[in-house]
């Protein structure tokens, strides 16, 4: 068997720059994950549901986020890579010191203006993209970038669980101004074209043998163009990030209200995850060929999330209060979806950046980041809102059912295509 092709000597340089400015980016943005929902718990009105509003909360900040990565993408094409990278950082350190500051619910929503460039990850795929040909190198390089992130994602949660805001928070500036810094250290070849091109490699590209040069006009031009070539990866996408995105708001709300786990408890759960994410990122090029190619992991990932959802939904009792296990089968099912989620949506992004030249890739992946923002904007309250009505049972079968849904699409996608 051949090994995987690898980035060149002069790709690999950047490459670990953008690996190591992702752990920063990482460790700084989930020092605070454990602690959010426990603020918003303290600021809130005495008489006011703190899950509706946490989920209120989630939903502004996706809000934000949806037109950010939009922005973000369209900026990474037209001014550069390093440029938009520094900005995010800058964007972070805003965001952690108002949330330092926070002392009421409109300064929760305050430190999530400055996320609208808050985009970190889709600065990181971009150049992954940009920097690998198109294929398992590719899918291996993404992977990592999920291995990267998920170094910083171990650390994070169970560090920020235990020291609390007043110590995370302040950390986390200092942290993402330093990585503003680290910027410098990327190469300037990053931005350039030239650099673009040989990144991909001659003819690796299906979107760079069939599509016309890039347009350099506005989004709108970019956008229809990179439409028509990926809008299946772009809908399971987003119909995956709207199930993902409910689950993950009711997630925490299930440690507190059923299992009784407390912030250290809930970062510690959250670093497990990210643990056994960066194993598979780590091998995701290989197990991408093992299966056949990228597009069978896809459905392989999506018959797999199916099944962790039916048997998460089969478990529990739907009366929310009388859950019939413990915690241990909902953390081990838990665990299990996040090894499946993480490798499909890092397939679907190697799948949709070789359908596209390499100058419409920042808004392509700024246009995949977008998707799974709107997800996360309108998803938080329904799936707070499934849960309250129908326990947990009720959200794992909603989930279970759309995933059920993509996995008839692909199905019917391919014998179309044959």
């Amino acid at each position: 068997s051949s090994s995987l092709p690898m980035p060149t000597a002069s790709q690999q340089q950047p490459l670990h720059i953008v690996y190591a400015l992702v752990v920063v980016y990482a460790l700084c943005y989930q020092l605070q994950s454990p602690i959010e929902p426990f603020l918003v718990a303290q600021l809130s009105e005495a008489n006011a549901d703190a899950a509706a509003e946490y989920a209120s909360l989630r939903t502004f900040f996706n809000c934000v986020q949806t037109v950010g990565s939009f922005l973000v993408g369209y900026l990474a094409d037209v001014i550069g890579l390093r440029a938009l990278f520094a900005l995010n950082f800058v964007a972070c350190a805003a965001s952690y010191g108002l949330l330092w500051q926070a002392s009421s619910m409109a300064g929760l929503y305050a430190s999530k203006v400055p996320t609208l460039f808050m985009a970190g990850f889709l600065c990181a795929q971009t150049a992954a993209a940009k920097l690998t040909p198109a294929g398992p190198a590719r899918a291996g390089a993404l992977g990592r970038l999920t291995t990267a992130y998920t170094l910083g994602g171990v650390v994070g949660p169970a560090v920020g669980g235990r020291i609390g805001n007043e110590v995370a928070a302040p950390l986390a500036v200092a942290g993402s101004l330093l990585a503003a810094l680290l910027v410098l250290l990327l190469p300037a070849a990053v931005d350039k074209e030239e650099a673009e091109e040989a990144g991909d490699g001659a003819g690796s590209d299906q979107g760079k043998k069939d599509a016309p040069p890039a347009p350099s006009g506005s989004w709108f031009s970019r956008m229809g163009q990179i439409l028509p070539a990926v809008w299946p990866l772009l809908l399971t996408k987003l119909a995956s990030g709207v199930a993902n995105s409910a689950v993950g708001a009711a997630r925490p709300i299930v440690l507190k209200e059923l299992f009784s786990f407390d912030q250290a408890g809930l970062g510690a759960v959250m670093s497990a995850a990210f643990f056994g994410n960066a194993l598979v990122g780590l091998a995701l090029g290989h197990l991408s060929s093992a299966l056949g190619g990228a597009r069978r992991t896809v459905g392989c990932c999506l018959a797999a999330m199916v099944a962790g959802y039916a048997a998460l939904a089969a478990a529990y009792a739907p009366d929310a209060s009388a859950p019939q296990l413990g915690a241990l089968p909902f953390l081990g099912l838990s665990l299990a979806l996040s090894l499946a989620q993480f490798p499909l949506a890092t397939t679907l992004t190697a799948l949709s950046t070789a359908a596209v030249p390499p100058r419409l890739k920042g808004t392509l992946v700024g246009a995949e980041h977008a998707a799974f923002a709107l997800a996360g904007m309108v998803s938080p309250a329904a799936g707070v809102g499934l849960f309250r009505a129908a326990g947990l049972r009720g959200v794992a079968s909603g989930a279970a059912l759309v995933y059920a849904s993509l996995v008839a699409f692909w199905l019917g996608s391919a014998r179309a295509a044959e």
